[in-house]
């Protein structure tokens, strides 16, 4: 169990100590003897502590309440163990499979009943030999059994439907993860393929008329006699057929030849900086910062945090020329934060580019801006609909710099 998950039952168990507390202290009906609702708020912290490494068993020891309640002469739990007798056993269903996690409501509804037993057996020891039919105070007691145990089982319910939606986003983050891999191996098998296919273009067309031709022109020159000027001509250019048939053979192998082709590198957060050399080296000026672990980052939000970058970085050089960008790439306990920001984009004339003919006359034109020109484009649409499916924050939009901002928060827990 993750250890942010440990700490919810941890600070709900200092909750319902505080609550308990308060409610010893101002209800008029403890004040004369504060010890037993005490004692009955015991089992409620010490089970809800319990509940941080085993949920079902925390569940059972909070359940404790009911007997120990009206073994001390209460009328039913206290408030504080009404509530935990709502949260505990959706917790066990949230944190365990549904062939466990129904031991919690059951336990709660056993001990409710043995509370209700104890009630009775009290009230028939005190009212002695008396024949008269069962107390109205037991009857609520059955009324309050059935009660509780409807209250156990809605919250194991609502657990239920919880851990089903945390499932479904792991599962949904584990079949991206899997899209993602079988798109780069295609996309390495269509690379196979390309170069297959020009390997063949090249033996097949090139390679042959090259050959063609050197034959042709040796045949030519032996038709002229050794010493004729032209006869050293031809010859050069027989000399450079050949070598050239040899260079494209050899060409032709290393197309071939697809062990050195190697995979593609997978998508994961531990490539970012060297994704941020290859943005960089494309001309654009990053800074880059990298905190905390992630080599244990679940496979789904490792990969769909890299395209989440990966597609931030793209959009600041296709919209944001000659602009400054921050990368920013953190782990904290709970989530994995991915913030790209980039300055205002620096107007360049068209036709300053090495596209333009050498000497062509430069006409200003429009910049794009990732204000104008992102917004509302498929990249960002791409990036948000990653986030959305961890259950996660994303944001999108112009910066006081006149830049655009982007950031992406992919929580850790609902990958578990």
């Amino acid at each position: 169990m993750p250890r942010s998950a440990r700490l919810i039952p941890v600070l709900a168990a200092a909750v319902f100590a505080v609550l308990g507390s308060v409610e010893i202290v101002l209800d008029p009906g403890f004040r004369s003897a504060p010890l037993a609702p005490a004692l009955v708020l015991l089992p409620v912290v010490a089970g809800t502590l319990v509940a941080a490494v085993a949920p079902i068993a925390g569940t059972a020891v909070a359940s404790l309440m009911f007997p120990v309640a009206t073994a001390l002469g209460l009328e039913g739990p206290t408030g504080v163990g009404v509530l935990a007798c709502f949260l505990l056993p959706g917790w066990a269903a949230f944190r365990r499979p549904p062939r466990r996690s129904w031991i919690a409501p059951v336990s709660v509804q056993v001990l409710a009943t043995v509370g209700v037993a104890v009630g009775g057996v009290l009230s028939a020891s005190i009212g002695g030999e008396s024949s008269a039919p069962a107390s109205p105070d037991l009857a609520a007691a059955v009324w309050e059994n059935l009660f509780f145990a409807s209250l156990a089982w809605a919250s194991w319910a609502v657990g239920l439907v919880a851990r089903g939606a945390r499932d479904r986003a792991d599962r949904l983050g584990r079949l991206a993860a899997a899209l993602d891999a079988e798109r780069e191996a295609r996309e390495h098998a269509a690379l196979i393929e390309e170069r297959q296919r020009i390997a063949r273009e090249i033996h097949d067309a090139v390679a042959h008329s090259v050959s063609v031709m050197t034959l042709q022109v040796g045949a030519v020159r032996s038709t002229l006699a050794p010493d004729a000027p032209q006869a050293e001509m031809l010859r050069g250019i027989e000399r450079l057929g050949r070598e050239s048939v040899a260079e494209l053979r050899t060409l032709v192998g290393i197309l071939r030849d697809t062990d050195d082709v190697p995979p593609a590198a997978p998508p994961t957060l531990a490539r970012a900086a060297e994704l941020v050399d290859e943005v960089r080296a494309a001309g654009l000026e990053i800074g880059f910062e990298q905190r905390g672990d992630l080599d244990d980052v679940p496979r789904g939000v490792d990969v769909s945090a890299y395209r989440v970058l990966q597609e931030a970085l793209t959009n600041v050089l296709r919209h944001a020329p000659g602009a400054r960008a921050t990368v920013s790439v953190e782990r904290t306990d709970g989530a994995v934060v991915v913030a790209v920001s980039n300055t205002a984009p620096v107007p360049v004339p068209v036709g300053a580019g090495g596209g333009e003919a050498a000497g062509a006359p430069a006409q200003q034109g429009p910049v794009d801006t990732p204000s104008a020109a992102v917004i509302g484009g498929h990249g960002l649409v791409g990036m948000r609909e990653r986030v959305a499916m961890f259950h996660g924050r994303f944001s999108a939009g112009p910066n006081d710099d006149g830049g655009f901002d982007v950031r992406a928060e992919f929580p850790l827990e609902a990958t578990r």
